[in-house]
């Protein structure tokens, strides 16, 4: 690969095992991120979390150092809400979780639905989930809404240890009503990725993704036609990367090797 990983006009995250482990920051990712936009780079964290608005998210990762902004940090919550605008403006939408969700879903223009009639449902994570809730959920999707799930992801590691992830809530109400999503939007489905893409209003050829996962960071992004930088603090291994016969654009140690770059 000729291409330097400075050449970029866009570096699109994934935060886990990327920017982040837990209780710190990955060595390299505040130099990283500083030295993106002390360039002029646009930069996005491309995050799965399905529970808290954007800028919610966003204070949590700055109190970790990361130098990032509100409107630099693209959740799951967000692409949803944007792909709905996107496909239907002023749509009607169930709310099948967490208050964030609501927040961004009115923040791109959408009615708050309070009852079975609703153009679409969409499912996160839902802690203060009721029979109620379910009930209108399922019978909004038995009366042909559009079912969008937010990610699938079947748990995440919290303070005490694992807790059911977002992908549990959406498997309630798809056995209720017998219907599985239409769309999935977080990661490993690459409409998080290409939502993050037009987000920053540049070719995707133009962007790099950089992660740590091969099977969910590096194939949604060649799906969508964004090269990747492929980080070995996180879940991949050379030798995974190896036995995959997949060609990746750029590898590294960790997130540092773009500060590095740029400090050439």
């Amino acid at each position: 690969m000729t291409r330097s990983l400075t050449d970029y006009s866009a570096y699109l995250f994934d935060i886990d095992g990327t920017l982040l482990r837990p209780g710190s920051a990955i060595p390299g990712a505040i130099e990283a991120l500083a030295a993106l936009k002390a360039h002029g780079k646009a930069v996005r964290a491309v995050t799965n979390n399905s529970r808290m608005a954007h800028h919610v998210v966003a204070e949590r990762f700055r109190q970790f150092g990361l130098p990032l902004t509100d409107d630099e940090v693209f959740s799951a919550l967000r692409a949803t809400a944007r792909f709905i605008a996107n496909e239907k403006p002023g749509a009607t939408v169930y709310p099948f979780g967490a208050d964030g969700l609501i927040y961004e879903l009115q923040e791109h223009g959408l009615k708050i639905a309070d009852s079975d009639d609703a153009e679409y449902v969409v499912a996160g994570y839902f802690p203060d989930i009721n029979l109620d809730a379910m009930k209108h959920a399922m019978r909004a999707l038995l009366n042909g809404s559009r079912f969008i799930a937010i990610n699938t992801d079947r748990r995440y590691i919290g303070d005490d240890g694992q807790i059911p992830g977002a992908g549990a809530f959406v498997a309630m109400i798809e056995w209720a009503s017998g219907r599985a999503p239409d769309v999935i939007i977080g990661k490993p489905s690459v409409t998080i990725v290409e939502e993050a893409v037009a987000s920053v209003g540049v070719p995707a050829s133009e962007c790099l993704f950089v992660g740590d996962n091969i099977e969910t960071d590096v194939l949604a992004a060649h799906t969508v036609g964004v090269p990747a930088l492929l980080v070995w603090s996180g879940v991949s291994t050379p030798a995974d990367l190896a036995a995959s016969g997949i060609v990746v654009e750029h590898t590294a140690d960790n997130v540092g090797a773009l500060a590095t770059a740029f400090a050439r």
